[in-house]
């Protein structure tokens, strides 16, 4: 075989091993989405919730995030209080790396997402159902 024709060899068996680790990728994640479904909602143009409220929709819910005494407000609507299982505020840096991490208490009306931290660039609010987990990011 000539020089050519095993680098050709070596890239082909270099895309099918890729081509084939691709769709494994892409069936585990769609089997994975079918098992744990994940509502992403979309913000409001313009969105700063550090100076006025601001809200992230999508089809029969939406999350309003806005300023509070410590840190900032949350409220819901959309989501019946017996389907939530759990709610969590998580603050990103803007490289998307994970600061901090805090349970929002659900037994309120306004739900608070306490200090926040200085280099939080990104607030991400997450709502895990009974169904499924709703997910919206706020850029602070």
């Amino acid at each position: 075989m000539s020089r050519l024709g095993r680098y050709w060899l070596f890239f082909v068996i270099v895309a099918v091993g890729l081509a084939l680790s691709w769709g494994q990728v892409g069936r585990k994640t769609d089997r994975v989405l079918r098992d744990e479904p994940v509502v992403y909602l979309v913000n409001e143009p313009d969105c700063r919730p550090l100076l006025a409220p601001c809200a992230a929709l999508a089809g029969d819910r939406a999350l309003v995030l806005g300023p509070a005494a410590r840190g900032l407000a949350v409220r819901q609507t959309g989501f019946t209080a017996d389907d939530i299982v759990s709610a969590e505020a998580i603050f990103l840096s803007l490289s998307g790396q994970e600061i901090a991490r805090r349970p929002l208490h659900m037994d309120a009306a306004v739900w608070e997402s306490g200090d926040i931290p200085k280099s939080a660039a990104m607030l991400r609010i997450r709502i895990r159902g009974a169904r499924e987990t709703s997910v919206a990011d706020f850029p602070l």
